[in-house]
């Protein structure tokens, strides 16, 4: 009994994540960064990069990160070019993207150890009678756990975005490695109106995952009690 109340702790406390990298790895996708270029209200780069040049650059730099394929070298940026023949990005720049991917990459595999988790977790409840009504509640506190958190993610990115982007890259980087200059073509590609739309739209993408998963999970444990209560 010990051990499966570990199980259904664990699935809670990892659910928040899983659901959070879901929906990151839903939007940060070239798609999502043509879409936020061609949009009206985002900001043309001040230096000279055209749209087309944004989205060829832009588009090239994000899936080095996401790489599903394994495609990319960890140095592939480091010989980008723009169309004059120059390097796109300097050494700092190189560096910091490399440890986006490196980060990006690591969050997956955890994700994906999560998920296997939950996975097994399931499974183990549908062998053992009596045991889904604790798994349910597992789910929901997770869900209600995942809707928590992303209320405090929105509150910072409301009252304070830039307080929040720094918080977020000191729990994932080191020193200033994040900063540069406005001239910088990391800054030119991604700018901050690209981060506020994207971390807008990944917390509210978990926060509809949340509640799906809430809604369900307590829907399905009335029914489970009203049949015990039926058959007593």
């Amino acid at each position: 009994m010990k051990g499966r109340h570990i199980f259904f702790t664990i699935t809670a406390l990892i659910l928040p994540f899983v659901l959070l990298m879901n929906a990151v790895t839903l939007v940060f996708t070239p798609s999502y960064l043509v879409h936020e270029y061609r949009s009206s209200s985002f900001p043309p780069d001040p230096y000279g990069f055209t749209l087309e040049e944004r989205i060829a650059y832009g588009t090239e730099s994000v899936n080095y990160i996401i790489d599903f394929m394994h495609k990319y070298q960890d140095d592939y940026l480091a010989g980008l070019k723009k169309k004059d023949g120059t390097l796109l990005y300097n050494e700092r720049e190189t560096s910091h993207m490399l440890d986006v991917r490196i980060v990006f990459r690591n969050c997956r595999a955890i994700m994906s150890a999560m998920i296997v988790f939950i996975i097994i977790t399931a499974l183990l409840v549908s062998r053992k009678p009596g045991t889904l009504p604790g798994f349910l509640k597992a789910l929901i506190w997770g869900s209600s756990l995942t809707l928590f958190l992303i209320i405090l993610v929105g509150v910072g990115i409301l009252t304070g975005f830039d307080a929040f982007f720094e918080a977020f890259h000191h729990l994932f980087f080191t020193g200033d490695s994040w900063l540069f200059y406005a001239d910088d073509s990391l800054i030119r590609l991604f700018p901050e109106k690209l981060w506020v739309d994207g971390f807008s739209l990944a917390a509210g993408l978990t926060a509809l995952f949340a509640v799906i998963i809430l809604a369900v999970s307590v829907l399905f444990l009335k029914r489970l009690e009203k049949a015990k209560t039926k058959i007593h």
